[in-house]
């Protein structure tokens, strides 16, 4: 599609006023406009009403009322996003927030993303989430066996992504110090580090080597069985959420039926975990389909340190492929971004607020998160 440079100015500020005050636009307000004026002098409302006219013939605004302004539609949005958005430079203020907030080195990966989230709820005011690296790409960091009287042990082990499982077992009689200390570090040398996909697909005769005494040697395999079992049960998909009380403080949702669908979506990390994934995979087919592989925002990311951005219904759509139906999702727009951590991307991070979202803040702050939370991790 193709518009007129004063078509395109126009576009431009009718979203930037709804945007900042979620009212329709009318040719008035935009007669006005200094930045519109500026650019192209003084044009009458009568002018302006035609030109409107046709980008709501285009599709890329729509007119809720006879008497009132316009406002964009999803491929209003979309245009904007593609030709039109600037993301702007970041302030020190939030340079300064996005240091202070994500930890050098976490505790876990897991804290990290907590902290990332919540920093990039507070600054962008949209609920904030963030997806845990696959389980396969998770590595053992501790394992610990304690003893729980009468003749139990438990097992809990610890990964670099934060997640924490444990496992009771019963034992024939009490288990000596020694011996417990000498399985504990026979495990922590054999999978400390380890990937877990890696560990999933060893045996005990692969690690046990080290072993001799009979007793011990049992007492390392019972807690192998516990620990690989632990393991297996391990979800694929997790996900972190901060921010969702944000959603309040937008006019979208006063209606206490939206907000009660959109909290039901957020309240449902799988499906909401399954969505961010969909989103991501969704936007780059459609990048690598269109063939656009320079353009950096075309409903996608397609460039590393460039932004996925769905808009509003094309939601429905990548939900189409993930298998999730929420009608919710059409009122919103995700602008998120692969984080990495030595060379290896580990999960996504990213807002999703209102299709009137404030694009070019969410498209600057997003990527400036993501590299701060990628030195982070590679500080673990």
């Amino acid at each position: 599609m193709t518009l007129l440079p004063r078509q395109k100015a126009l576009l431009a500020a009718v979203i930037e006023r709804y945007v900042e005050n979620a009212e329709p636009v009318g040719s008035s307000a935009l007669a006005n406009d200094a930045r519109f004026r500026a650019q192209f002098g003084g044009i009458s409302t009568a002018t302006i009403r035609n030109e409107l006219a046709e980008l709501e013939a285009a599709g890329l605004l729509s007119h809720p009322h006879t008497s009132a302004g316009r406002v964009p539609t999803d491929a209003g949005y979309r245009f904007y996003v593609n030709q039109l958005l600037q993301p702007r430079p970041l302030r020190s203020s939030e340079r300064a927030q996005i240091r202070s907030r994500i930890p050098t080195p976490p505790n876990s990966i897991e804290d990290a993303l907590r902290e990332a989230t919540s920093a990039l709820a507070l600054l962008t005011g949209y609920p904030s989430m963030a997806t845990l690296p696959n389980a396969n790409r998770d590595t053992m960091r501790q394992i610990q066996l304690n003893p729980l009287p009468p003749q139990r042990l438990i097992l809990i082990m610890v990964t670099a992504s934060g997640r924490i499982e444990h496992r009771l077992f019963d034992v024939e009689q009490d288990v000596p110090v020694a011996r417990l200390n000498t399985v504990v570090n026979f495990l922590n040398e054999q999978f400390g580090g380890r990937a877990l996909s890696e560990l999933r697909a060893l045996s005990f005769e692969d690690v046990s080597t080290g072993l001799h005494d009979e007793a011990t040697v049992q007492l390392a395999r019972r807690a192998w069985e516990q620990l690989r079992a632990s393991v297996a049960d391990l979800g694929d998909e997790r996900i972190v959420v901060q921010g969702v009380i944000t959603l309040l403080d937008e006019p979208e949702f006063s209606d206490i039926a939206h907000a009660r669908a959109a909290m039901r979506l957020f309240q449902d990390p799988v499906a909401l975990g399954d969505l961010v994934h969909a989103n991501m995979s969704f936007v780059e087919h459609v990048a690598e389909d269109s063939s656009r592989a320079a353009q950096s925002t075309l409903r996608g990311r397609v460039r590393p340190t460039m932004s996925a951005i769905v808009i509003g219904r094309e939601q429905l759509e990548s939900q189409g492929q993930s298998g999730i139906e929420n009608p919710a999702v059409e009122r919103f727009s995700f602008v998120g971004i692969a984080y990495s951590a030595g060379g290896e991307v580990l999960g996504t991070v990213g807002v999703m607020g209102p299709t009137r979202m404030k694009y070019a803040d969410a498209v600057s702050l997003v990527p400036a998160l993501a590299a701060r939370l990628q030195a982070s991790l590679e500080s673990i």
